[in-house]
């Protein structure tokens, strides 16, 4: 896969947006009566390529990034992962600390892959409201896409969500093996 940190990646999900939002609100473009229901469907289009494109690309990055954490873990079965203790200088204490914030870490993610959701539920339902709404004949083929796009995007979400439960397994895991007890650590450093 590209690096998903690339403009290239955002791009790509912004033009499966904007084209499809197109297809869809593309007569009612063309006959729009007035500017305002002209500017309204202009921004409805940029508004769903910009937002498919931007949680596409945040899901990939994600995805990205746990998948190669978990190749790591599981490389290393139940030691620390060597790259992480090389971070830490080889100091199992600070890696063990490392590790309880990549576990927070991963808890924040999932909330923002969550909140991501819900933006693009939200995205998506735009168009096909709008649609229903003035009786148009590519009601059909806007709900279907709508409803592609989404299910590409759970199944994004869905493998994002396993890495990050067996990481977090994984780091418990290490952290129960090398008897970490964070109050005695936070009263040690104090």
């Amino acid at each position: 896969m590209k690096n998903p940190k690339s403009f290239q990646t955002f791009l790509e999900g912004f033009n499966w947006g904007t084209f499809l939002s197109l297809i869809s609100l593309g007569g009612l473009l063309m006959n729009g009566s007035t500017i305002k229901v002209y500017i309204f469907i202009m921004i409805l289009i940029i508004t769903n390529g910009f937002v498919i494109g931007l949680v596409r690309q945040y899901l990939l990055i994600q995805l990205t990034l746990t998948k190669n954490m978990k190749k790591a873990f599981m490389q290393s079965a139940d030691h620390i992962p060597s790259r992480l203790l090389a971070l830490r200088g080889y100091k199992i204490r600070e890696t063990l600390t490392l590790l309880v914030g990549i576990s927070t870490r991963l808890r924040m993610n999932l909330f923002g892959v969550g909140t991501l959701m819900i933006l693009i539920i939200l995205s998506l339902c735009l168009a096909p409201i709008y649609m229903y709404r003035i009786q148009s004949n590519m009601l059909i083929f806007t709900i279907g896409w709508s409803v592609l796009c989404f299910l590409y995007l759970i199944k994004l979400i869905i493998q994002i969500s396993q890495n990050c439960h067996y990481l977090q397994h994984q780091i418990t895991h290490l952290l129960e093996i090398n008897h970490y007890n964070r109050r005695e650590f936070k009263q040690k450093q104090s």
